[in-house]
C-alpha cells in the first residue's frame, strides 16, 4: 500500500524553483511519484503527513561529518581516549542525534580504527537509528600529512585517524586492507598543516603527483572512490592530475588553481562550518584568544578563495567536520548552507542542492539527495520557508519530521550521554601560573 505526503512547499533538491506540492508517493520506502500543482489525491490514500503551509525538501546530506571523533575538544581525545568498543557504541548514539538533526545522510571521511564500517552496517541492520553512511577508514597519511599528529619518538597509534605510508608499497598495502575490511571509499591526507612546518600558517603537499596516483588507481581497481584532504593548493592539483574523485577544503588554492579545479569537475567539499564557528564563537567553546585570531585570518582568506571557486563554476558540497566539540553531531549541520548564501554568494536554492544533490555524490547520488521517482523517501519536513530565511534548518524547533526510507523518525530529544573522565585529555590546567599572576610586582616608591 502507498503512503503520501501531500500539501506545502516542494523544494526537490535538483535546484529547480519550489513549487506547490500536490503529493509526494511513497512505496516500500522508495518514492514513486511526485505530483505538484492541483492534482487531487486519489481516493482511499494513506496520509503520512499534511505539510500544508511547510517546506518539503530532501533530507540534508553532510559530506564531512566524522562519527568516531566524539566531540573532540583536542587531537589527543580524537586519537588516545577511550577503547574501540565504547568509541564504536558512542558513535552510534551520536548518529542518532545527527539523524534527527534533519541529516539523512552522511559521509565519513576517516576515523579510529573500522568504526564508521561497523555503525554503517550496524544502522543498516535495523539495530540502531541513524543516517545512511558511507565511510572511509584511517586517512592514507605521510610524516607531512595531517593526521600524523604526534611527535615522531612517539610515532602513529593505532587508535589514531591516521595510518602513517612511507613508500608506495605501504599505501597499496593500506588501500587493500581498508577495501578488504568494508570500506566505501580512500581517504588520503593529501596537505599537511603542522606548525613545525608551516609556522606561520599554511599548507603543505604530502605526497607526490606519482604517489597520489598510485593510491587513486589501485582505489579504482578495487572498485572504490577516493577523497582527498587537501588544503594545500599545490596539493588539489596533484589531486587532480592523480585522478582523485572529490577534494575537501581547498582553502589555500591560487586563483589560478581555483580555475583548474573548475575545468576538472572535481567536487569541493570546504568544510567552512568548522572554521566559522571557531572564528564566531571559539571563545564560548573555550578556544584560546590566539587560535581564534588565527582561524579569523584563515576564514577571511578562505572565504576569498572560495569566492572565486565559486564564480569560476567549481561545484560545492555542504560538509561541516562534525564531530569536533566545536562543531558538536546533531548542531551545526546545516550552517554550512548559510555561508554559502551570506559569505559566498549563492543563492538559497543553489545551496540547499550543495546539501542535497551536490552532497549525494559523496554518499550514493544514484538513490538519496533529490525527491524524485526511485529514490530513497529520505524527506525533510520544515515550518517555514528555507528561501526566504536559510537559517531556519539550522533550529531544531523548525524540524517539523524527518523521514527515512519513508518511516518517520521520532525527533524526541534523548537524555544527554555523560562524558567519563576517561574520554578527555587528561590536562592538569589551562594556563601556566607564573608568580607575578599571584603576586603582582610592588611598584617602588
Amino acid at each position: 500500500m502507498a503512503d503520501y505526503i501531500v500539501n506545502g512547499r516542494l523544494i526537490d533538491g535538483t535546484g529547480a524553483a519550489a513549487a506547490p506540492l500536490a503529493w509526494l508517493k511513497i512505496e516500500e520506502g522508495r518514492i514513486v511519484e511526485v505530483a505538484t500543482g492541483a492534482a487531487k489525491l486519489p481516493d482511499g490514500s494513506n496520509v503520512l503527513l499534511d505539510a500544508a503551509g511547510m517546506t518539503v525538501m530532501p533530507g540534508l546530506i553532510d559530506a564531512h561529518c566524522h562519527l568516531s571523533y566524539g566531540d573532540a575538544r583536542s587531537i589527543e581525545e580524537q586519537d588516545l581516549y577511550a577503547s574501540a568498543e565504547y568509541r564504536a557504541l558512542r558513535s552510534a548514539w551520536h548518529a542518532g542525534k545527527v539523524l534527527r538533526a534533519g541529516v539523512t545522510s552522511v559521509s565519513d571521511p576517516g576515523g579510529s580504527w573500522n568504526i564508521g564500517v561497523a555503525v554503517r552496517d550496524a544502522i543498516k541492520a535495523g539495530m540502531y537509528e541513524g543516517p545512511r553512511i558511507a565511510t572511509a577508514g584511517r586517512y592514507l597519511t605521510t610524516s607531512t600529512g595531517l593526521a600524523d599528529y604526534f611527535p615522531s619518538w612517539v610515532g602513529g597509534v593505532p587508535s589514531g585517524v591516521g595510518a602513517l605510508t612511507h613508500n608506495c608499497e605501504d599505501m597499496l598495502t593500506e588501500v587493500r586492507r581498508q577495501v578488504k575490511n568494508g570500506v566505501d571509499f580512500i581517504k588520503v591526507a593529501a596537505s599537511g598543516e603542522s606548525p613545525m612546518m608551516t609556522p606561520g600558517g599554511g599548507s603543505v603537499p604530502a605526497f607526490t603527483r606519482g604517489e597520489l596516483a598510485v593510491i587513486a588507481d589501485e582505489t579504482h581497481r578495487l572498485g572504490r572512490r577516493v577523497a582527498a584532504h587537501a588544503r594545500s593548493g599545490v596539493a588539489v592539483i596533484d589531486c587532480i592530475d592523480a585522478g582523485i574523485d572529490w577534494i575537501m577544503h581547498g582553502d589555500y588554492m591560487t586563483p589560478q588553481q581555483c580555475d583548474r579545479l573548475a575545468e576538472s569537475a572535481i567536487p569541493l567539499c570546504p568544510t567552512l562550518t568548522f572554521l566559522a564557528n571557531t572564528a564566531d564563537w571559539g571563545l564560548l567553546a573555550g578556544c584560546s584568544p590566539a587560535r581564534v585570531e588565527r582561524v579569523k585570518r584563515n576564514y577571511e582568506t578562505a572565504l576569498e578563495t572560495l569566492r572565486h571557486a565559486h564564480k569560476a563554476g567549481v561545484k560545492f558540497m555542504c560538509g561541516t567536520d562534525s564531530g569536533f566539540a566545536i562543531t558538536p553531531f546533531g548542531e551545526w549541520h546545516a550552517r554550512e548552507m548559510e555561508i554559502f548564501v551570506e559569505q559566498i554568494g549563492m543563492s538559497p536554492l543553489e545551496a540547499i542542492s550543495c546539501a542535497t544533490k551536490n552532497a549525494s555524490f559523496a554518499v550514493d547520488s544514484a538513490n538519496v539527495g533529490t525527491l524524485q521517482a526511485g529514490k530513497w523517501a529520505d524527506v525533510l519536513v520544515v515550518d517555514g520557508n528555507p528561501l526566504d530565511d536559510i537559517r531556519i534548518l539550522q533550529r531544531k524547533t523548525s524540524i517539523h519530521a524527518v523521514f527515512q526510507g519513508g518511516e518517520r523518525v521520532d525527533l524526541a530529544p534523548k537524555k544527554p550521554a555523560q562524558k567519563w573522565a576517561w574520554e578527555r585529555a587528561m590536562s592538569i590546567s589551562g594556563h601556566e601560573l607564573p608568580y607575578e599572576a599571584v603576586y603582582p610586582p610592588v611598584p617602588a616608591p
